[in-house]
């Protein structure tokens, strides 16, 4: 866990009701991945429901643990839908095409690793078990392809078989990642 998104999920959690939808949108937007965002949504549910119940105990005192339930439920949904939007496959006639955007938070400008990172992270959200076994073996292929376009833009590739992976990374916050797998 990072020690500034630690200090904003604390600080952010500290609102009555939706303190803890609010660090799960927040924290979502960094990672987009949603088993990192469920660290830190659980790590302020304490502290929301803490100050929510306060809250209540001095206001409506007949509808506290009904009330209590909002911040405890509805960040989990929340983080889940902002973390799943970020795939798109599409097909053609002789190559998928599976596109990701996933947000980067690590300072490495190492583009090995960068590649690891951003690969991981598409692997993990990766379902279908046809799509999952051939990507698997990337790993274990040729070299990385790095050119610099311009200052802030990094283009990482790696082609392994029918497999062509092109990683975008512009301004190290966002890697766009295109797979193609043709049959």
């Amino acid at each position: 866990m990072n020690k500034r998104d630690t200090i904003i999920a604390i600080l952010s959690s500290a609102i009555p009701f939706a303190g803890n939808t609010i660090t799960s949108f927040i924290i979502s937007r960094i990672y987009g991945d949603f088993k990192e965002i469920i660290k830190y949504v659980i790590l302020g549910l304490p502290i929301t429901i803490g100050t929510t119940y306060y809250l209540l105990t001095n206001i409506f005192p007949k509808l506290e643990y009904y009330l209590l339930i909002i911040p405890v439920i509805l960040p989990f949904p929340v983080s889940f839908i902002l973390s799943r939007k970020n795939m798109a496959i599409t097909y053609s006639e002789d190559v998928i095409e599976i596109k990701f955007k996933i947000p980067i938070n690590m300072s490495a400008r190492d583009p090995h690793e960068l590649f690891e990172y951003v690969f991981n992270k598409a692997l993990s959200k990766i379902k279908n078990p046809y799509y999952y076994n051939k990507l698997i073996s990337v790993a274990n292929c040729s070299g990385l392809k790095v050119s610099y376009i311009s200052d802030d833009k990094l283009v990482i590739r790696r082609k392994c078989g029918d497999i062509d992976i092109r990683i975008i990374i512009s301004s190290m916050k966002i890697a766009d990642m295109v797979i193609d797998i043709s049959y």
